[in-house]
């Protein structure tokens, strides 16, 4: 039997992101296995793919951490003149500038390029690779002819990407719409894919060749995926936490107009009701093609709940007041509600995790 071909997906959300880098870290500090260690494919849209591109870059898990709970506060920094200029609020303008999550990118990244993670990869095993989600707005194709619209996906193994830098993929992947500006063309992956687990699968089965003159793949020159078996996949996919404002109850459907509704009544459901149907249809198709459950599952999804009875008070009372913990959480006591929420599941869910990723705690030396 093949060894399985190990996907970690991991979604956007903005600074929830911490959630995640969380789940990792432990994961790390628990086994002493850095995720390059676990995984083949790294497969990130918006802060999932600025993970993945740390993590591929060769940052330790507890860095990242640390970037969500000291630096969310200086990416989302705004100001009263800021909204004045945006037509007080996003009517006008993005609500925030890249240009301070454009500094701490470059502090970080400098001036590396996919291909600079395609070697440091290559280093861990020849099969690793990332890959990072956008959407352009305007893309061409070879002969730099308009086409439709699409989801841009970038891939260290492509040698057309291989001059990427890191700190431009970034802002690609998260140039959230109304929270950012559009950035060379590219908005946010996360408005087509958003959860990138399938998309990560489709492209590690994917056995189609084209004679594109070695445009594609290092490997061969023609293969465009990774001509891997499904049976062979194994995939981790973790979200960055839902506030499941995505079910609107029947009652407060009636009392609007009966369900009679137009932009008024939408646009308080509308932004959370798009981006968390977008996740679930995703883990709908992903769990129609991956075993989810018994000793020999390929998926393992962890997805936490803000409402949930176990989440921390302070995560709690904001959606007890019908807020949702948005893509732009700075809040220090939000933030580390979040960590302190993935550090607790994580200890509930140890024996778990590790068994998913058939791997066992790290031993102890006994201190004299």
């Amino acid at each position: 039997m093949a060894s399985p071909f190990r996907i970690l997906s991991i979604d956007g959300g903005g600074t929830r992101g911490v959630i995640p880098a969380t789940l990792l870290d432990c994961i790390y500090q628990a086994t002493g296995k850095h995720p390059v260690e676990l995984f083949d494919l790294f497969a990130g849209t918006s802060t999932g793919g600025i993970i993945c591109m740390g993590l591929a870059y060769g940052l330790e898990p507890s860095v990242l951490v640390d970037l969500y709970l000291n630096k969310s506060e200086v990416v989302f920094h705004d100001t009263g003149f800021d909204d004045l200029r945006d037509g007080f609020g996003k009517n006008l303008g993005a609500d925030y500038s890249n240009k301070r999550l454009k500094a701490i990118l470059e502090d970080i990244f400098e001036e590396a390029t996919l291909e600079t993670v395609h070697q440091r990869l290559e280093a861990h095993g020849p099969e690793k690779s990332l890959m990072v989600c956008s959407f352009d707005l305007n893309p061409t194709d070879n002969e730099g002819e308009p086409i439709n619209f699409r989801p841009a996906i970038y891939h260290s193994n492509f040698i057309c990407d291989k001059d990427i830098k890191l700190v431009d993929l970034a802002l690609y992947t998260s140039a959230g719409p109304t929270y950012f500006p559009i950035y060379k063309d590219h908005i946010d992956g996360g408005v087509s894919i958003n959860h990138p687990a399938m998309a990560a699968v489709a492209f590690a089965i994917n056995k189609n060749k084209e004679d594109v003159g070695g445009q594609y793949c290092y490997v061969d020159g023609t293969n465009k995926g990774l001509n891997k078996d499904l049976k062979d996949l194994k995939v981790m996919s973790l979200g960055t936490g839902t506030s499941n404002r995505n079910r609107i109850e029947a009652a407060q459907i009636k009392r609007q107009r009966n369900g009679d509704w137009g932009n008024l009544q939408w646009i308080e459901y509308l932004p959370d009701l798009l981006t968390e149907s977008n996740v679930q249809a995703s883990e709908y198709y992903v769990q129609q093609v991956l075993k989810a459950a018994g000793d020999d599952r390929q998926y393992h999804r962890v997805q936490l709940e803000f409402d949930a009875e176990e989440a921390p008070e302070a995560i709690r009372e904001e959606i007890q007041k019908g807020k949702v913990l948005g893509l732009d959480v700075k809040n220090k006591k939000l933030l580390l509600a979040m960590h302190e929420y993935a550090r607790q599941y994580y200890e509930q869910h140890e024996e778990e995790i590790l068994s998913f990723l058939n791997i066992e705690k790290k031993a102890v030396t006994a201190s004299r």
